[in-house]
């Protein structure tokens, strides 16, 4: 539902208010005397606070009104001072047109001043009411609108929405009931109406551990269980984690701010630590959610009083559950404050706050799905209905070259093969001859080819360590590197100008002179794994983006990671085990994963389909004009799938594992091989490789 914003200015001037209020009918203002002194208001504010605990208090029966008769009369008086003449006269009209229009009324609220940056203005009580007998935010969203920037434009999101969840328990603060809300998070997202949020709870609690996770993962949502505070000395807020030692380490918001450039696609934070909405007298900034603001986040939910744990996770679960199904944040945050109300009858409902950094309140916009390609989410992702093939293929043998490692087909159906011997040959595939034979001096095995754009260069890498490319004319080394052992894999970028390759659990870049340009760091997994190549390394495959920005590289722990160069992780795709298999387009990324599924995904994140489970995916491979890919498993079973719906159309078996396979310029032919060294080329139906209906 669209909404139609009523901007509310109060700015506090000695012992008068000057309040203004814009909106598409115009703006008007007026000076009213503040509704009490500085000390009463103090007072009234201190008031408040206790019968916001008194609400919640076991000694306090549910049907007992005293604590928030108290809390409501304050809200008549908030209400009576600004929402009067001409600013109420607007309001109505506001309220009216969103009606017809089929709108939602927003409140944008902006108190500027000491004392009216304290208030908790969500109280205030509807001026629509005539018995004045209902609050104005748990019928309408009152947001805090701190209006750092134009308004922004919805972040395409492709689903799941990725929370990062962080529940801080330092040993000598009071527990908190993080667990529970865990548990009665993960109960709400698992219900139809949210199945494309997926929450991921950090296993540590320290300042490291956040930073670690947001630097290196692609996260939609920061959701912080700890215990905050305002440091009235320090004039900031803070939340606190865990030190080393275990215990609580306090965390200023100057801190907490620095975490956010790790994070470009974090639109949302909800702190739900006690007082983290609370800032200081001189500047509305000082308080954690402000801080955050200020930093770039659009949105930020936040706590401007202590919160119970029973009312934390029923907010936070009600919120959830809204945001799933596209409810802009400023509604999700009214209607959770309807649940808080509702289930739990106190007056914490009002504690969370939203801050929003414009007028923006759909952060998020879905990603529209590619064309023939079905809905779906990281844990529920269409599968193919059929795993029998529609058709058998038949094939020619291209050559045969005895025990080889990897096989690449390069420019002009050129294929490079590494073999156990080594020897790097390269055949023509479509006639079977044989165009070149490079032999190092020390002969030490190949284990991994890549070919430039030009098909005059391939680069090979040894098992002694070192890189050579290759002047397929001369059949001479052009640039050898040496790079250590640990590590297989290796990728020429589009326009041939960088190769990039794995060492341990770093990504090297290098550029035509054969300098190193880039070292990029990737966290290392808690296992490594065994890769194809049969070397052991914490990384697996690897291969530039589109636009060769980015690399992406296959991790130990399951991650396939997209970095800039800064090796920052601007997109993850997670996959219940490691990936030995990636192949990539301008619009997909495919993955071969050890769980026995081949998964295919959009740049965005979404995951379009994945496979039924079976044997380990180890070579994967897209048709030049992408309808169909080629997937080779580790016992030889070679299918070709559709990429739209992912059923296989044709079948086929090597005589051993899987040492590579690629399409033909013309997608006339896939051409294969095998271990032991046989080079086949199946031809393919015309119908397969073509756009339209099958046989």
């Amino acid at each position: 539902m669209e909404s139609l914003p009523f901007r509310l200015k109060i700015i506090e001037t000695g012992t008068e208010w000057f309040v203004e209020c814009s909106s598409e009918f115009g703006e008007a203002s007026m000076r009213v005397p503040a509704p009490c002194s500085r000390e009463k208001l103090q007072s009234a504010l201190q008031g408040v606070q206790k019968s916001l605990m008194k609400s919640y208090s076991l000694s306090i029966v549910r049907g007992a009104s005293a604590p928030e008769k108290s809390v409501r009369e304050f809200g008549k008086l908030l209400t009576g001072t600004i929402l009067q003449n001409q600013i109420f006269a607007q309001f109505d009209r506001c309220r009216i047109r969103a009606k017809e229009q089929g709108k939602s009324l927003r409140v944008l609220l902006r108190p500027d001043g000491p004392q009216v940056s304290r208030i908790p203005w969500e109280y205030m009580v509807d001026p629509a009411d005539p018995a004045r007998d209902d609050y104005l935010a748990l019928r309408v969203p009152v947001v805090r609108d701190l209006r750092l920037m134009d308004p922004i434009s919805p972040m395409p999101l492709a689903l799941p929405l990725r929370v990062l969840g962080v529940s801080a328990l330092p040993e000598d603060l009071p527990p908190l009931e993080a667990q529970q809300e865990r548990e009665r998070i993960e109960h709400v997202l698992q219900q139809d109406s949210s199945k494309n949020v997926d929450v991921h709870w950090l296993p540590g609690d320290r300042w490291k551990d956040l930073t670690r996770a947001l630097g290196s993962g692609t996260w939609h949502v920061l959701h912080c269980v700890c215990h905050g505070g305002f440091d009235e000395e320090g004039g900031q807020g803070y939340i606190q984690l865990s030190g080393d030692d275990g215990s609580a380490m306090r965390f200023h918001a100057r801190d907490f701010r620095s975490l956010i450039e790790r994070s470009p696609q974090l639109r949302l934070v909800v702190l739900n630590a006690c007082e983290s909405a609370v800032g200081g007298s001189e500047n509305v900034f000082t308080s954690t959610a402000a801080s955050l603001v200020e930093a770039g986040v659009p949105a930020v939910v936040a706590m401007q009083y202590e919160i119970t744990d029973r009312a934390a996770f029923t907010f936070a679960a009600a919120f959830y559950e809204w945001l799933a199904e596209g409810v802009p944040v400023d509604r999700a945050v009214t209607l959770a404050r309807e649940e808080v109300k509702v289930r739990l009858g106190t007056l914490e409902w009002a504690t969370p706050v939203l801050f929003l950094a414009s007028e923006t309140a759909q952060i998020f916009a879905s990603q529209p799905t590619p064309p023939g390609a079905k809905d779906s989410s990281r844990d529920q992702p269409p599968t193919p209905p059929a795993e029998t093939p529609q058709a058998p293929a038949t094939s020619r043998l291209v050559a045969q070259v005895g025990p080889c490692g990897h096989m690449a087909l390069g420019p002009a159906n050129l294929l490079a093969v590494a073999c156990d011997d080594g020897v790097v040959r390269v055949f023509d595939a479509a006639r079977g001859e044989l165009a070149a034979q490079c032999m190092p001096v020390q002969r030490e095995k190949p284990v991994r080819l890549a070919w430039s754009p030009w098909r005059r260069h391939v680069a090979s890498r040894h098992k002694d360590g070192t890189v050579v490319i290759w002047d397929l004319q001369t059949e001479l080394p052009v640039r050898v590197i040496s790079v250590g052992d640990r590590g297989a894999a290796l990728a020429f970028s589009s326009d041939g100008h960088w190769l990039a390759l794995t060492v341990e659990n770093h990504v090297h870049v290098y550029d035509p002179r054969g300098a190193r340009v880039r070292d990029l760091t990737v966290a290392s997994p808690k296992e490594t794994q065994a890769w194809p190549s049969g070397q052991k390394a914490p990384l697996g495959p690897l291969a530039f983006a589109p636009g060769d920005r980015y690399v992406v590289v296959a991790c130990g722990d399951g991650v396939v990671r997209q970095l800039n160069v800064r090796g920052l992780a601007v997109m993850t795709w997670r996959h219940p085990q490691p990936v030995q298999a990636l192949a990539v387009t301008e619009d997909f990324l495919a993955t071969g994963c050890m769980d026995g599924r081949v998964r295919l995904w959009s740049w965005q994140g979404q995951l379009l389909w994945r496979t039924q489970p079976g044997l380990a995916a180890y070579q994967l491979a897209f048709a030049n004009e992408c309808t169909v890919m080629a997937v080779a498993h580790q016992r030889g079973e070679v299918a070709v799938r559709d990429v739209h719906t992912g059923a296989p159309s044709l079948v086929t078996r090597l005589e051993s594992r899987p040492a590579g396979l690629a399409f033909l310029e013309d997608d006339k032919g896939l051409v294969t091989a095998s271990r032991e060294g046989s080079i086949e080329c199946w031809e393919l139906p015309d119908w397969l490789t073509e756009e339209g209906d099958g046989p």
